[in-house]
């Protein structure tokens, strides 16, 4: 729970620095660096990659999307805590929970997708390209912070 909290924080602190559309550009370069790391990773054929490709970027836009519409939220209960005014605890909590659960049901409809096109251990193999692409992201985020540089 608390690795997903990690990343849930990770992709809102991502999304506040993406404050206007000169950063857009960063968003898509991730998602690209992200889909080729695991192309790599799950050792694709080009046919199953280019089969896979629209799927995996829909999916991503739509994790994407669903943490920036919840930003506002959450830049609003940090300044919540910064104004000394009473953040709203509750709402926060059931904001999480949700968030979990929706990104849950677009993993889950992202899975049955894949099904349609991959066999199950080429899935497999993705899905472990995936969590290892973000155990690296994870580490070098953390290399810059503790180098004083940012993420």
């Amino acid at each position: 729970m608390k690795k997903y909290l990690f990343l849930v924080l990770l992709f809102v602190s991502f999304g506040m620095q993406a404050q206007d559309n000169q950063n857009r550009p960063r968003v898509d370069e991730m998602h690209a660096r992200k889909w080729q790391y695991m192309v790599e990773q799950a050792k694709l054929s080009a046919q199953e990659a280019a089969k896979v490709q629209p799927v995996f970027m829909e999916y991503e836009k739509a994790v994407w999307s669903l943490m920036e519409h919840n930003k506002g939220f959450f830049k609003k209960f940090k300044e919540d805590k910064k104004s000394q005014a009473k953040p709203d605890y509750e709402g926060m909590n059931d904001r999480f929970v949700n968030i979990d659960i929706q990104k849950a049901q677009l993993f889950k409809n992202y899975y049955l997708k894949l099904k349609k096109i991959l066999p199950a251990e080429k899935i497999f193999e993705l899905f472990n390209a995936e969590r290892s692409f973000r155990k690296e992201l994870i580490k070098d985020w953390q290399g810059r912070r503790g180098s004083g540089g940012r993420p």
